[in-house]
């Protein structure tokens, strides 16, 4: 269905040209030109970003922010794709002007009839082929592409993005959430969001250094599983469900674009209500701050000082770990000659990220896999090793530096790498999803405490990546704000799911809570 569904989406265009100017060989071309322009835009976002060509994309990047980073770090392909515009702004006149052919437009107007109303009678079978969160796979751009301009319509028309019940009975959640902290201050809490890491023990036919399992134990001396809704890319949904508490799958095929959607449009987010408890919060990007308008993002979330590549002064946005832990221990040690307040130091890495076709820092001589290993997976597993390094030197100098300050080091994978699809047997047609294959949509969250004692951790396995704000605000003795003791409720009754809760109507009054709070504007 979705490759009649396609035909006939293509043939209405043609017939569409062909009815306003009459040329054949034009329309054809004009169609054909489409076809060919979301291919290849389709390929270009895929290598470049992980996702397939949207028709919200249009209007996402259509701001100066992106823009500027699109200049900045895609320069080749903006000139690429100026050139090649004007070459087939050329070549259409060329058409245009040879075409000799003539169509009646009372026959182009029936032709443009019967394909629009077959693409209609084919959309809803085409939709209902196309998997969920499809965007994020290679697999039929073209058809992604044109079904996604319905969803693009329906939220340019009515603003709405979340799913969310009608009404509830329940009452609002506080519109600003108070902290009333008592007895010891709260400890400084360093979160890492550790890029494309996840256990190697996970897959149990995988030969690798066990020296890497410390990596993921907690300080209760457990490996806790999170669950996260994305797989090889597309950290920044990963990130969005940590700050904002809310899973980014509630949000449809249009999560993709979080970042400018919901900016300014979150109240009560995880570093807002840390900043209301006394904490000084900053993040450590590897990326340029208008990727993906992600700078605007954080900052109205309540991440209030941004040092990203151009103020880390990096070489690239692919430094190894210690380089950004470096810039952040200097930043703490700043900040604390002037203040006791307590900060929230999150610090985001590049280097375990794909792709993995060469080799990282290729002379650091650390352990890969085993010689069946597959080559990709060998060097996730090199750069694996370089991380663990990196982090044990992170805790010798947390330890030196601030010897009496108590810590709170929280640890997460953002989603697993690309490394590891084989090992899921998907054939080469078929798209990874949360629903048929789960464990792809498994990482790690991990604990630790210096000159501060963690309390337990949630028993549930895994934990949704929804939840780990809630999870961590309790790990260092935040009282809970009204709006995280429904979250502690919600994942207690739904086992520490999110998305998937079988209690989902539970989750849908919860937005509509959130809404009516204020902590969601719709519009």
């Amino acid at each position: 269905m979705r490759i009649w569904f396609t035909i006939t989406v293509t043939l209405s265009v043609a017939a569409l040209v062909a009815l306003v100017s009459r040329r054949l060989l034009f329309a054809g071309f004009a169609a054909a030109l489409l076809i060919a322009f979301i291919s290849v835009l389709s390929d270009v976002l895929m290598g470049t970003m992980s996702k397939s060509l949207h028709a919200y994309d249009f209007f996402f990047y259509l701001n100066w922010p992106t823009v500027t980073f699109l200049w900045s770090e895609y320069r080749s392909y903006l000139v690429v794709a100026a050139i090649t515009l004007a070459f087939v702004g050329v070549l259409a006149v060329l058409v245009w002007r040879f075409d000799k052919t003539r169509c009646p437009r009372i026959a182009a107007g029936l032709a443009l009839a019967a394909a629009v109303a077959a693409a209609a009678w084919l959309t809803a079978p085409a939709y209902a082929q196309r998997r969920p969160f499809q965007i994020f796979g290679p697999l039929h751009p073209i058809s992604n592409f044109f079904l996604s301009w319905g969803e693009t319509f329906r939220v340019l028309r009515d603003g709405r993005f979340i799913e969310a019940s009608a009404r509830t009975d329940l009452p609002a959640f506080a519109a600003t959430p108070q902290c009333r902290l008592s007895g010891k201050p709260p400890p400084t809490i360093f979160l890492i969001h550790q890029e494309s890491l996840m256990p190697p023990s996970l897959f149990p036919g995988l030969s690798y250094d066990h020296g890497l399992d410390p990596l993921f134990i907690s300080d209760d001396q457990q490996q806790h599983r999170l669950r996260v809704e994305t797989f090889g890319g597309a950290s920044w949904l990963t990130d969005f469900s940590l700050l904002s508490g809310i899973s980014s799958r509630s949000f449809g095929d249009m999560r993709p674009f979080l970042s400018v959607f919901m900016k300014n449009k979150l109240k009560a987010t995880l570093p807002q209500v840390l900043e209301t408890c006394g904490f000084k919060t900053m993040l450590f990007f590897p990326m340029d701050e208008n990727f993906l308008a992600l700078g605007e993002f954080y900052k109205t979330v309540g991440l209030a000082t941004i040092f990203d590549r151009a103020a880390q002064r990096a070489p690239s946005d692919r430094e190894r770990d210690r380089f950004y832990f470096t810039n952040a221990l200097a930043a703490m040690e700043q900040q604390f000659k002037s203040s006791d307040q307590p900060l929230f130091v999150y610090v985001q890495t590049m280097a375990a990220h794909g792709p993995y076709n060469f080799k990282y820092a290729a002379t650091e001589a650390v352990p890969g896999g085993g010689p069946e290993t597959p080559a990709d997976m060998d060097e996730f597993l090199r750069r694996m090793a370089m991380a663990k390094i990196d982090y044990d030197f992170l805790i010798a100098e947390l330890k030196r530096r601030f010897p009496d300050r108590p810590l709170l080091i929280v640890r997460y994978g953002d989603h697993q790498p690309t490394a590891t699809r084989s090992y899921f047997n998907v054939p080469d047609n078929f798209e990874l999803n949360e629903e048929t294959f789960p464990g792809a949509f498994v990482t790690y969250y991990a604990m630790a405490g210096l000159n501060y004692s963690v309390p337990p951790l949630p028993a549930h396995d895994p934990l949704d990546v929804a939840f780990l704000g809630t999870t961590m605000l309790e790990a260092a003795g935040i009282p809970l704000p009204d709006a995280y003791q429904e979250r502690k409720r919600l994942m207690s009754i739904c086992d520490g799911q999110y998305y998937g809760c079988k209690r989902g109507d539970e989750i849908l009054s919860f937005h509509r809570r959130l809404i009516n709070s204020g902590h969601i504007q719709e519009h």
